[in-house]
């Protein structure tokens, strides 16, 4: 009997549907129509080639891992001759890709399960994963990566995304420069950075309590419901720094998060510290009693993950070999209604606000009202960091992937919590 679960439409909405799959035949189909040069040789291998690199492709639907687990999680099953394909494509001189393709409707998303990563589990693992929400983030975005606790690595992309993948996965340049890239090599400037030096211990369990309190009071004291007209008018008659960014929850939290430590004179406690300098450490807080640092994360419900900050940023605070640095993150997780089910109002105010002139820019992604459901505060530290995840979402201007971020995985929440509460 086929089960109703999770699947991403077009637009990258998850909703409830039946399992869906292709037959072999319509698999080299939808693989041909979007990647260049294909053909089958004549050992039935699937084949294809770009700027003279060869790659040969395995290709298996993304499908419901199936009962008893949750709806939101996907597999392809792993061919028993996987390893004869590895070997066969290398001996050919291509480079050969274990391929995901998934369809739902119109919505058609590839992801590429690192290889190397597959060919010895067969005896362990017959299935390589993948979530909605990676779905869903590559649908949006056009390119999603990631690496999860057992290093397994999996890059998932949509039709668009086809050219930055293959570029990536087979080692061609870019003939763009990097100019207006949003990458950057980030290197911690010792006259600058505001972390000391020496060891403080003394008083911590204390000094982090009362910070939690601080940062709960303001939760169960906030309006619960935001809608995104009023948010807006909210932070545009204040004049607030990021009063016009599309991604209204995140920054309308900044916004009120700051006006409460304001307020409350709990600035030597808690401070905005965003430096988005090149070299800056690009986190929103810094607890001056505690001399460590902290960020500030709106996040949705119906994620797997909580997304953070630059891998490189995270992992060179926690790293620095003076001391045992920790990373607070504090994070207000909402449901959340979209704007497409509310004839876009939000989204023709955001755009009037500004006078574009198209007004349904970011409609898709837009949000119309969300309700803050808990809040966490969450430590990361040398202790516990292997339980980080490693993602990429987006291209940048010059056509390359963005630099990976960190994830906290839903699974993993118990391995970083400090606190939660409801509210």
């Amino acid at each position: 009997m086929a089960k109703i679960v999770e699947q991403v439409d077009v637009n990258g909405n998850i909703v409830n549907d039946y399992d869906t799959s292709l037959s072999v035949k319509a698999l080299f189909e939808v693989i041909s129509n979007s990647f260049p040069s294909i053909y089958k040789d004549d050992d039935g291998m699937i084949c294809g080639e770009i700027n003279g690199k060869g790659f040969a492709i395995r290709a298996k639907n993304i499908t419901y891992l199936g009962h008893p687990h949750p709806l939101y999680k996907k597999r392809i099953q792993i061919a028993g001759d996987l390893q004869q394909f590895y070997r066969i494509a290398l001996e050919k001189g291509r480079i050969p890709i274990l391929l995901g393709v998934y369809t739902y409707g119109d919505n058609t998303v590839f992801c590429d399960f690192s290889i190397e990563d597959f060919i010895d589990k067969k005896a362990h693992n017959s299935s390589a994963h993948v979530y909605t929400s990676d779905l869903s983030a590559a649908t949006t975005d056009n390119y999603y990566y990631k690496e999860d606790y057992f290093g397994n690595r999996i890059t998932v992309f949509s039709r668009k995304g086809v050219q930055v993948f293959l570029n990536e996965k087979l080692g061609i340049q870019n003939d763009k420069n990097d100019n207006g890239s949003e990458q950057y090599e980030y290197r911690f400037d010792e006259d600058e950075l505001k972390v000391a030096e020496e060891p403080f211990t003394y008083g911590v369990d204390l000094e982090v309590g009362k910070i939690n309190r601080i940062i709960m009071e303001f939760f169960h004291t906030t309006n619960k419901k935001w809608y995104g007209i009023d948010c807006y008018k909210t932070m545009i008659e204040a004049n607030y720094r990021n009063k016009y960014q599309p991604e209204w929850p995140g920054f309308f939290l900044e916004f009120e998060f700051e006006r409460y430590l304001n307020s409350n004179n709990y600035n030597s406690i808690i401070q905005f510290a965003q430096d988005k300098r090149k070299n800056g450490i690009d986190l929103d807080l810094f607890f001056p009693t505690l001399r460590m640092y902290g960020d500030l994360k709106a996040h949705s419900s119906n994620s797997r993950g909580i997304q953070g900050n630059d891998w490189e940023t995270v992992f060179g605070l926690i790293d620095r070999p003076t001391r045992n640095n920790h990373i607070y993150y504090v994070v207000c997780e909402h449901d959340t209604m979209k704007d497409s089910e509310c004839n876009y109002e939000v989204t023709f105010f955001w755009n009037k606000a500004q006078e574009k002139d198209n007004l349904m820019s970011y409609s898709k992604k837009m949000k119309n009202s969300v309700e803050l459901t808990h809040a966490y505060i969450f430590d990361i530290n040398r202790e516990n960091k292997q339980f980080l995840k490693k993602f990429g979402q987006g291209v940048n201007s010059n056509g390359k992937p963005r630099k990976p971020k960190i994830m906290i995985e839903q699974d993993n929440y118990s391995d970083f919590l400090l606190e939660e509460s409801a509210l």
